[in-house]
């Protein structure tokens, strides 16, 4: 292939299909379909002549060819980065895209509530949010900033730790769990409780197997789904191991139970390049502010004061 016809398009669409591992996944992220973004990846392996991924039932890896690609698209990426940072210096810098990646749950239930404050503040940024999933080995993350609760493996990100996130078991108003009080995990052993997937992999990871909690949750159904636990929940149907920041924006479930035996630290990550931009570091200050253990006590580092048995407060929206 000349370097004249080298299509940076191509190659933007192949480094985003390795790093996330998977056509759909890519189409989600560039606003394609995955026929497209399919086509555009076939595209490339005709103009190189080689096979850049291996194509299986269980996904998608890179070939030693494709992984060779990926070393030259993320310097290429770089290169394109400087660029639009050299521009942007020139042209005013609280304008233009800042990718966040957020855990699931942080997004969902504690920033999304607090996004049209911040775009009504900040009308020049167009902030893209997405679910934070593990870029491969070989991948770089393309987002501007990372908030979460794994500390990122990669060592070009500047990486700092904010507060903690806690957990405790939730009940709908309705549930009979309610009636009792204040309870501990003895009280309500025999009732159905759902873990997220993610919390569930936690206390089996790092609880012993004669830890009360660890074995009430691997006799609990798991979830992938924080949408339906949580649906489940304030339907009366379970009970839900929850994160306890889930108050804020849903005031119709109680917290029943603590879970002071688990918790995870927030991380806040963001490539050194984001430190020459001036909406990247808007959007890390609103971060940090909205994270901030002194502001939100939720997020204590002491489960004894994080956990206390008063609702968290709603979080203010602005006019």
């Amino acid at each position: 292939m000349q370097a004249e016809l080298f299509d940076w398009d191509k190659i933007r669409v192949f480094r985003t299909v390795a790093h996330l591992g998977s056509m759909s996944a890519a189409a989600i992220r560039l606003g394609g379909s995955v026929p497209t973004i399919s086509r555009r990846v076939s595209d490339l392996e005709a103009d190189l002549n080689t096979q850049l991924f291996h194509r299986s039932t269980r996904g998608i890896e890179l070939t030693e060819a494709g992984s060779i690609l990926l070393r030259h698209a993320n310097v290429m990426a770089d290169v394109m980065e400087a660029v639009e940072i050299d521009v942007a210096d020139r042209l005013g810098t609280q304008t233009g895209i800042v990718r966040l990646d957020v855990d699931e749950a942080l997004l969902a239930w504690w920033l999304a509530p607090q996004l049209p404050t911040f775009l009504r503040s900040h009308p020049g940024i167009d902030l893209r949010t997405s679910a934070w999933t593990p870029p491969t080995p070989e991948a770089l993350n393309p987002a501007d900033v990372l908030t979460t609760l794994d500390r990122p493996v990669q060592s070009d990100l500047v990486t700092r730790r904010l507060g903690k996130v806690h957990y405790a078991i939730y009940a709908a108003p309705s549930h009979p769990a309610v009636e009792g009080g204040l309870a501990d995990l003895s009280d309500i052993s025999a009732a159905r409780c759902i873990f997220p997937q993610g919390l569930a992999l936690r206390i089996t990871g790092s609880l012993t197997p004669a830890n009360p909690l660890r074995q009430f949750c691997e006799r609990s159904p798991v979830t992938n789904s924080l949408a339906s636990a949580l649906a489940e929940c304030r339907s009366g149907a379970a009970l839900c191991a929850l994160p306890t920041f889930v108050e804020a924006s849903h005031t119709d479930i109680c917290r029943i139970c603590p879970l002071p035996d688990v918790r995870d630290d927030i991380w806040l990550s963001f490539p050194e390049r984001a430190r020459r931009l001036e909406r990247c570091m808007t959007v890390l200050d609103w971060l940090r502010g909205l994270l901030c253990s002194e502001a939100h006590p939720c997020f204590r580092q002491n489960p004894a004061q994080a956990l206390r048995m008063e609702p968290a407060p709603p979080l203010r929206r602005q006019a």
